[in-house]
């Protein structure tokens, strides 16, 4: 049974702006198609990932309402990702972090399509690229018992560059009620950004050159997701998605289990909604 009768809803059910939301489908999987072809003529290992897995799993293709896709490397694979794309990326696309990006907010990378428009509202301010994009998260060798100390650390950084970037735009938000946090951030964000980002990127990477048995996405935590054995990163298999075969963890129940809990029940149906408030868009 192809994918789209197996989705609940029909056509139009879910939009993005002005387009049904398979059409931004259709483009998020031309930016796949191209990560896939670098990985694979460089034996980059990779597996889809959260909600792209998810839909793999259970219907084939995207989950009907999923408006992105997700990706994870090992932190080794993703260093020689980044390295390789420099030159091997073809012109239609551009990769886009802190380390090519000046004001990019996050510690983890997008692979982008140029000539498109996909604005979200929490990052309209920014003078980066709007465009379409995948998510490519690295994991990270983690030391257990001092992993909430190392994720703290990481927070109180991460807000420390939302407190410079919105001094640089002049821009009014709140991060929390907490004076003594805010007095902590305040003075980390008197720190140059390039600083600030080398210091997270440090901080992710701490154990990196020590075996560990449990990795962590320790660049995107989540107080819900619990360490992995490193087998679940490590050992892959191909997935059939949207007509064509990726990579994907083998243990991908496991997988799905730890981030989602029982698969075979759909979510609320006022969960079942793109994850990105998109204000405007242009494929």
């Amino acid at each position: 049974m192809n994918w789209m009768n197996k989705c609940e809803g029909g056509m139009g059910q879910y939009k993005i702006c002005q387009y049904d939301i398979k059409e931004v489908q259709k483009t998020l999987l031309m930016i796949l198609i191209e990560l896939d072809r670098i990985c694979r003529k460089y034996s980059i290992k990779y597996s889809l990932e959260g909600g792209t897995l998810l839909g793999a799993i259970k219907y084939k293709g995207f989950v009907p309402w999923d408006d992105d896709i997700d990706i994870i490397m090992e932190r080794k694979e993703y260093e020689k990702f980044l390295k390789i794309c420099q030159t091997e990326l073809s012109k239609e696309f551009f990769l886009q972090n802190y380390r090519t990006v000046r004001h990019f907010p996050l510690n983890y990378s997008k692979i982008h399509m140029r000539r498109t428009l996909y604005v979200q509202e929490s990052t309209e301010h920014l003078r980066i690229h709007q465009g379409l994009f995948i998510d490519i998260f690295p994991v990270d060798h983690i030391y257990r018992p001092i992993l909430r100390l190392q994720v703290a650390l990481i927070g109180g950084l991460t807000s420390a560059r939302c407190v410079r970037l919105n001094r640089i735009y002049q821009k009014k938000e709140v991060l929390t009620r907490n004076i003594m946090k805010l007095l902590i951030y305040h003075i980390l964000a008197l720190f140059p950004l390039w600083w600030i980002n080398f210091s997270i990127d440090l901080s992710c990477k701490m154990f990196n050159c020590f075996p560990s048995k449990y990795y962590y996405e320790v660049c995107n935590p989540n107080r819900k997701f619990k360490p992995l054995h490193r087998k679940i990163y490590q050992d892959l298999i191909e997935v059939e998605f949207m007509g064509l075969h990726f990579l994907a963890s083998k243990h991908y129940r496991r997988f799905l289990r730890s981030r989602f809990g029982d698969i075979s029940k759909l979510p609320p149906i006022e969960e079942r909604q793109p994850s990105h408030k998109i204000i405007r868009c242009k494929l």
